[in-house]
Formats: C-alpha cells, structure tokens, sequence
C-alpha cells in the first residue's frame, strides 16, 4: 500500500512539473493569426482569438493573414502583394526578427507582416504610430503571457514565435516607406 501511494505522488509531482517547464529547442506550433493589430496562437490553418485582454474589445478578422509555416515558408493570400525591400525600413528591429518583408493589400490600405511574440501563447500588438506623406511608422509591441500561462491550463513553450499582424491605413501605401519598429515593453 505505501509503494502505491508513493507511485501515485511521484506521477503527480512529475505531472506538474511537466506543466512548469518547457523544452526550448522544442518546435514552435505554427503560428495563427489575429486580426488588425494583434496576433496570438491558434490552430493550424485557421485562426482563434484568445480572450482579449481586460479593456479592450475583441475584434474580426477582415482578411486572411501572411502565415509562417514550421518550415519558414511564407504564405501570402491572395489579393497581398510584397512591398519592394527599399520601401521597407527595418534597421531597427532585433536580429530575433527573421522576416522582414511588408505585404500590401490590392487597394493599399491594409499591410501585413510578421512580428515575434515573446512565447508561443503570447501575442503582439502592433499599431501604426506615425503616417505622414512619405512614410508610416508601426511599431509592434510584443505581449506577455498571464503568469502561469493563459486560462484553461495550456503550457506555453518558451520560444520566440513568429505572429502575423495586419494593420489598416487611412490612406493607401503608395510610394510611402514603411518603417517598422519594436517597443520592447
């Protein structure tokens, strides 16, 4: 009787350490999307809006999302084309940032890129923080997980995670550089 018990705490320790720790060089899931402004994780080939954070409203997706898959291809949807690389500033960004290309819609008011969440339940907020005639400046801000991890008993994998954001434009793109900043918290 006291082997059993003592099997049985054994299994429930390790259970909740299992929960507590996570593998880094562990695969990152393939990222989901969110819409206008944010990104957080979702299922593989569609998207899920977690809960939004105290404040704040959820909103719907207009668009398919620029998606990453696990082995860094980048998919477009269709009606997105690539912005030329000299009218894409990036210098700022960290090396952490692997893909630095902007998508533009077909009207030009709506542009696509893939920012990098801090762990694989986080996700990013990104808001267009200055448009003036020659450029538009988005600066991405990657969220925080909720201590723990999120509601429900997910484990989040501590692994930079790449997240696509979409922001829309009062005005078309045009010939304006888009310059691409992160706030790091």
């Amino acid at each position: 009787m006291k082997t059993i018990l003592s099997t049985a705490v054994t299994a429930l320790a390790l259970l909740g350490l299992a929960g507590c720790s996570a593998d880094p060089a562990a695969p990152s899931p393939a990222p989901g999307t969110q819409p206008a402004g944010s990104a957080a994780p979702a299922p593989t080939g569609g998207s899920a809006a977690p809960a939004p954070a105290p404040g704040t409203a959820p909103t719907k997706s207009q668009a398919p999302h620029v998606a990453v898959q696990p082995d860094g291809k980048v998919d477009v949807p269709a009606g997105y084309k690539e912005l030329p690389a000299a009218q894409v500033d990036v210098k700022a960004l960290p090396d952490t940032y692997k893909e630095r290309r902007v998508w533009s819609s077909a009207d030009g008011k709506s542009l696509q890129l893939v920012a990098v969440a801090r762990d694989a339940c986080a996700g990013i907020d990104a808001q267009v923080s200055q448009a003036t005639d020659t450029s538009v400046t988005v600066s991405l801000s990657p969220m925080t997980s909720p201590q723990g991890g999120p509601e429900g008993g997910k484990v989040c994998a501590t692994v930079l995670t790449p997240r696509a954001v979409e922001l829309a434009l009062e005005q078309p793109i045009g010939t304006r550089t888009v310059v691409v900043t992160e706030n790091a918290g």
